[in-house]
């Protein structure tokens, strides 16, 4: 691997590029989870038993494997942020302040959601506070404004939020070990620097996928998933010839492999992912593939629809049903509004919320890199 950055500390811009193929998979990932978490809780079970199993399982069951897309999809955007930076401590300082300005605001105004509508909903059923069905104390909420419920194992006040608690220390752990891989050439003078940190941290995170180590469900730190993320990254280097395909390929093989003997289609899922992008960037296809309006669009909102969509389609699915019959129509009824509401919850809280945060993270200037 050829990891080494450019020591020039003013870098002419190239001209910007656009994925519309990555904003096109996030889009049909948040539609997907959206999907599932429609599902749950027998919600749809009259809708569901007069469709075939085969619908069923793929468009609400396996919407789950949206979480994999986003993870690799992170992993590929982060390697394209950080390709031409020189990372030291500073610059480690400036792009954690960085990923926190782009995705706390937005993060921070979905608890505030969440939390209203759980105290709506408690005052309507009658019943306790509780967000998350645990109680809320500060510890807890204090945990959530870092990022850190999961490390104390404290329950989510929005389910989601596990995903995004393991992004960030994707972030943080790929930014440090690409420094130190520059460090290790730059001052150790250390050939294959690039393959001493990420070889070792790839096969570590293969050894849960290929059941070395306990699948014990959703983690608490991010070694267990770590190879989603890498995927993303390896998929880029591959791309842009700073790694070799045939090593992309064969990261890719040992966990189709494992994902095979030990039933992780979580590994499956995301190896899929990572092909489909070296593909289309191999084929000049990455401003070409998904460029249809209403999928970028739900990929530019993707963020804010994660994060708001569960509280928001479980009130209109509770007023919907108070409202209805509960038959397969009354479902779809409330299946369609709850997305359309969320979508355009979604929307605005973008333009309130999300591009202001987006503006303010690019006020973080990124010394001998480039912006994300």
């Amino acid at each position: 691997m050829n990891l080494k950055a450019s020591s020039t500390t003013s870098v002419v811009k190239p001209p910007k590029v656009h994925f519309y193929f990555v904003d096109g998979l996030r889009g049909i990932a948040v539609l997907w989870v959206i999907l599932f978490h429609a599902s749950l809780d027998k919600r749809l079970a009259v809708l569901t038993s007069i469709l075939p199993d085969w619908f069923v399982a793929v468009v609400f069951n396996w919407g789950h494997f949206g979480v994999p897309i986003f993870f690799v999809l992170s992993g590929f955007v982060i390697a394209h942020s950080l390709r031409e930076a020189r990372i030291n401590l500073a610059y480690f300082g400036r792009f954690t302040l960085r990923r926190l300005a782009r995705l706390t605001p937005p993060y921070y105004v979905s608890i505030v959601v969440t939390l209203g509508f759980a105290l709506l909903s408690s005052y309507i059923k009658g019943e306790a506070f509780a967000p998350g069905k645990e109680p809320l104390s500060f510890g807890r909420l204090l945990a959530h404004l870092f990022y850190l419920q999961d490390i104390f194992q404290l329950v989510h006040i929005n389910d989601v939020y596990w995903t995004l608690c393991i992004e960030i220390q994707f972030y943080l752990v790929f930014c440090a070990l690409l420094g130190l891989a520059q460090w290790l050439s730059y001052s150790r003078n250390l050939r294959f620097s690039g393959a001493v940190v990420f070889v070792p941290a790839a096969l570590a995170a293969a050894l849960f996928p290929m059941g070395v180590f306990e699948d014990t469900g959703r983690p608490m730190i991010f070694l267990p998933l770590w190879y989603a993320f890498l995927l993303g990254v390896f998929a880029y280097w591959s791309w842009h010839d700073k790694l070799k395909p045939i090593y992309f390929y064969f990261y890719s093989a040992l966990l189709v492999t494992a994902g095979a003997i030990n039933s992780t289609t979580f590994s499956i899922v995301s190896v899929i992912v990572a092909i489909l992008l070296l593909q289309a960037g191999q084929a000049n296809c990455m401003e070409v593939l998904l460029k249809w309006r209403w999928l970028q669009f739900l990929g530019k909102i993707s963020y804010s629809l994660y994060l708001t969509h569960t509280p928001i389609y479980g009130a209109v699915f509770f007023l919907g049903i108070k409202l209805l019959k509960d038959n397969a129509l009354s479902e779809v009824f409330c299946l369609l509004l709850g997305i359309f509401v969320c979508v355009g919850f979604a929307a605005l809280m973008w333009q309130l919320v999300e591009k202001p945060s987006v503006h303010l993270s690019q006020k973080v200037k990124l010394v001998n890199g480039v912006r994300s």
